[in-house]
């Protein structure tokens, strides 16, 4: 209640509260049926009885944010190269929910590759990438930092991308075909400083994912960066991802809050009324659009503190449930089902 001071979409909304989509959604049910919010053209209100419930619980609203960064605390070009790296992402394949596939924005890919650096893992760092839809392997080859980059990719378009946009500029860049249910390639197994993947965010294929990028790893000290929202993962999820990871030998170090944007008119690969969640909003309110850039996901920082001991190893004979389960909301394999 306390940002309905004006008019909000139900997408808007979505980024200002603290709940994964189906506690969402439930809360909003509750609102409505207490006569406490209101829907017109698909855009929420409080009532008269919502205001003065407001009032009384003295729900203010202060910005907290920092304009200037975004609120991410990491400026989004310190290379200059950014505009480089949009021209030659500027013809990227287009994701497909074959994939379970979305990129994140330009500018937030310069500022997770700011981060890394901040935290001593870009310079002279042997990397490898799980799954490279937002082309951050050709942002770090830009800076000229990193040693050498391995992509691992199931999409034999993105792999003719990267490979031929690291030849024209002279990256130390390879990607290669791989499907995480394969076991990692053995000329891979414990090569590498650093691993960056953005899972699935069922707890089958995060483990999968984690595993495989941990599998990777030259052992303590080495570390992971991935993406983590808690739209599609609720925080009992959470807790069992933390879990596993203390179980690999790795300990959080950094979290950065809804540091991932992804720009929607650019991941909508299939029409948003197929969408679980779009179904589940335009029911409650009316709202014919997804109208903000509604979907983030945090940025994770973990670090081998011993030996690291990947959960999943060999071969697996997983499907669908890699991608999909009861929270898979904006999953489009989930529409699929």
């Amino acid at each position: 209640m306390r940002y309905l001071k004006k008019e909000r979409s139900p997408w808007e909304l979505i980024n200002l509260v603290d709940s994964d989509l189906n506690e969402f959604v439930e809360k909003l049910k509750e609102l409505f049926e207490e006569g406490l919010v209101e829907s017109i053209n698909g855009k929420l209100y409080l009532t008269s009885k919502g205001e003065e419930e407001r009032d009384r619980l003295n729900l203010k609203v202060y910005n907290t944010r920092c304009d200037r960064c975004e609120g991410r605390g990491i400026v989004k070009d310190p290379f200059g190269v950014l505009d480089e790296y949009k021209k030659i992402t500027s013809n990227r394949p287009r994701p497909t929910a074959e994939y379970d596939q979305g990129y994140i924005k330009e500018e937030d890919v310069m500022r997770r590759i700011a981060f890394i650096y901040e935290r001593g893992d870009l310079e002279n760092s042997e990397i490898i990438v799980i799954g490279d839809d937002d082309l951050i392997s050709l942002g770090m080859g830009l800076t000229e930092l990193p040693k050498k980059i391995e992509v691992l990719e199931i999409d034999d378009r993105l792999i003719e991308y990267i490979n031929r946009i690291a030849q024209e500029y002279g990256f130390s860049i390879h990607a290669r075909r791989f499907d995480v249910r394969e076991d990692l390639p053995e000329d891979l197994f414990k090569k590498f400083d650093v691993f960056i993947t953005d899972p699935v965010e069922t707890i089958e294929g995060i483990t999968l994912f984690l595993s495989r990028a941990a599998g990777g790893l030259k052992g303590k000290g080495s570390a992971g960066y991935f993406g983590l929202t808690h739209l599609e993962a609720s925080l009992t999820k959470w807790r069992e991802i933390e879990k596993r990871l203390l179980e690999m030998n790795f300990v959080i170090t950094d979290m950065l809050r809804d540091f991932n944007v992804y720009p929607m008119k650019d991941n909508l690969e299939i029409a948003e009324k197929d969408y679980l969640i779009y179904r589940r909003i335009y029911e409650l309110t009316g709202s014919e659009r997804i109208d903000a850039d509604f979907y983030r996901s945090t940025l994770i920082r973990i670090e081998a503190i011993d030996e690291v001991r990947p959960i999943v190893s060999g071969k697996v004979e997983l499907k669908d449930e890699i991608y999909v389960d009861d929270e898979s909301l904006v999953t489009a394999k989930a529409t699929r089902r």
